[in-house]
């Protein structure tokens, strides 16, 4: 079957000098500023370009960079069939204008039923771009494509079921847990409902910000975790795992997971929270 290609263009006006937005396009702090939570960038031709944007593996290579005017990337998503690694091509054009910068993008050679969920991000992440691009604080990004390809970080049957044109219960899960569990709670809160209810050993949290406080208050004990077992039952998920702290007494941890329009609403958690005290003796 031939895959239709198509193109978006558009273009944003920043108040930025060239140069200054040219930094947000080949540095990591810059890139992370406006787009993604982690960038590994060579920006030179060949040079690596991979960047991840809500558990998104964006992975290319700089084709063209000429300070401060343009640069050209390729693009593709890491596992996805439909856009594979270095399958489309990112160009930037960089133009001085009265008040700064106008900024030109055409993302081509996209597979037709790619096109709309990139349009929907780059409209998202250049409207952060203009914010950061002047000095300004984008914030923290929570964009998440509904309905979009994730890559499969899983090999159990309950995943069977699932096309790869959506995004499954079990692999929110698993971003949410491999981000609050790695330290970066706010990662994880970006597959959390603002309305959360979760249930654990003496606790019972409703809402994002009180989630927030209790996951952070947990993840700074961590060394390291041990995955037990993974399982999917439509939009409920349970995770079985060893978790890894300095303390001698380490007891398995499980959780259990609703998941509603790709957030999480409820988890309930069975731990022992002496694995999470100071080691013995002190």
């Amino acid at each position: 079957m031939e895959v239709v290609v198509a193109e978006y263009a558009t273009s944003i006006e920043i108040d930025a000098e060239p140069a200054t937005v040219f930094d947000f396009l080949t540095t990591e702090a810059g890139m992370t500023a406006w787009m993604g939570q982690h960038a590994e960038l060579d920006p030179r031709p060949g040079g690596c370009f991979a960047v991840d944007i809500a558990g998104f593996a964006i992975r290319g290579q700089y084709f063209h960079v000429e300070r401060p005017k343009r640069v050209v990337v390729s693009w593709g998503v890491a596992g996805n069939p439909n856009l594979p690694a270095g399958a489309s091509t990112v160009e930037f054009t960089l133009t001085p204008i009265e008040r700064g910068t106008r900024v030109d993008l055409l993302h081509s050679e996209l597979p037709d039923a790619e096109l709309d969920g990139h349009a929907d991000g780059w409209t998202h992440f250049l409207s952060r771009l203009r914010v950061a691009a002047p000095g300004g604080d984008a914030g923290p990004d929570d964009w998440r494509p509904i309905g979009a390809y994730t890559p499969s970080k899983t090999s159990h049957p309950a995943m069977k079921e699932h096309t790869m044109t959506q995004t499954s219960a079990i692999e929110i899960v698993q971003d949410y847990h491999r981000a609050w569990t790695s330290g970066d709670v706010d990662q994880a809160m970006t597959w959390v409902a603002d309305d959360i209810i979760c249930r654990a050993p003496g606790d019972e949290l409703t809402g994002k910000e009180a989630y927030r406080e209790f996951l952070a208050s947990f993840a700074p004990a961590l060394t390291g975790l041990a995955d037990i077992a993974s399982f999917a039952d439509g939009d409920r998920v349970a995770l079985f795992y060893y978790p890894q702290t300095a303390t001698t007494t380490t007891a398995p941890a499980a959780e259990c997971f609703t998941i509603r329009d790709a957030r999480i609403v409820e988890s309930v958690l069975v731990f022992d929270r002496l694995s999470f005290g100071p080691p013995s003796g002190e």
